[in-house]
């Protein structure tokens, strides 16, 4: 295995990890800007309601984003498996 492999399966991690994490943390800023701008609206400055709310969201989203996000990590590990044991 020569640098050039490594230097490729290091750079697919990285955006595989980016790309799984993408919709969750995605969700959770777009929830943040909407509760924070109807808090700013209301004059309701409650934190818990914030944080209650990303934390429904984002379960839901991880729920729903799960098995695409495991299925692109294990043809991931798949193909390094490939890769390091021809």
């Amino acid at each position: 295995m020569d640098t050039d492999a490594i230097t490729h399966l290091t750079t697919n991690a990285l955006t595989l990890c980016l790309l799984v994490s993408l919709p969750a943390v995605g969700v959770a800023a777009a929830a943040g800007l909407l509760i924070a701008f109807l808090q700013a609206v209301t004059s309701l400055q409650d934190a818990t309601i914030s944080h209650g709310v990303k934390f429904l969201v984002v379960t839901v989203v991880i729920i729903v984003a799960a098995p695409w996000g495991a299925s692109a990590v294990l043809q991931f590990a798949q193909s390094v498996m490939h890769t390091v044991f021809p």
